[in-house]
């Protein structure tokens, strides 16, 4: 079973010899090499005249006004079941031991988890 090789410029390229000795073929280091989500541009080196200064991380690169920065993403936080429940209690006025509210109220958490999270 052979297995390609990732194609991204990044992707680091060298025969394992103790992975391939235990796996019986060929085994590249790219295959358990994870392209990074997210690279950052700069980061704010000081103010200056009220304003902040933000400095590109390779000093060839030319970050134009009006780019537009984004703090890293934070992690998922889920809800509780006593929160859910809790939830439940307040909006619905009872809850029917894990019954359907709390598939709802999951289902609507599963879905605020996809569209902020990916």
């Amino acid at each position: 079973m052979q297995i390609e090789c990732k194609k991204h410029p990044d992707a680091p390229h060298s025969f394992m010899r103790d992975a391939s000795h235990s796996a019986g073929r060929y085994v590249c280091e790219c295959e358990s090499w994870e392209e990074p989500k997210q690279q950052p541009v700069g980061y704010v080196s000081g103010f200056h005249n009220g304003h902040c200064v933000i400095q590109p991380i390779d000093p060839a690169v030319v970050l134009p006004v009006g780019l537009a920065l984004y703090r890293a993403p934070t992690e998922w936080v889920g809800l509780t079941d006593e929160e859910v429940s809790e939830i439940i209690g307040k909006e619905i006025g009872f809850n029917s031991c894990f019954g359907p509210e709390e598939a709802f109220a999951r289902s609507i958490e599963a879905k605020l988890k996809e569209k902020n999270h990916g």
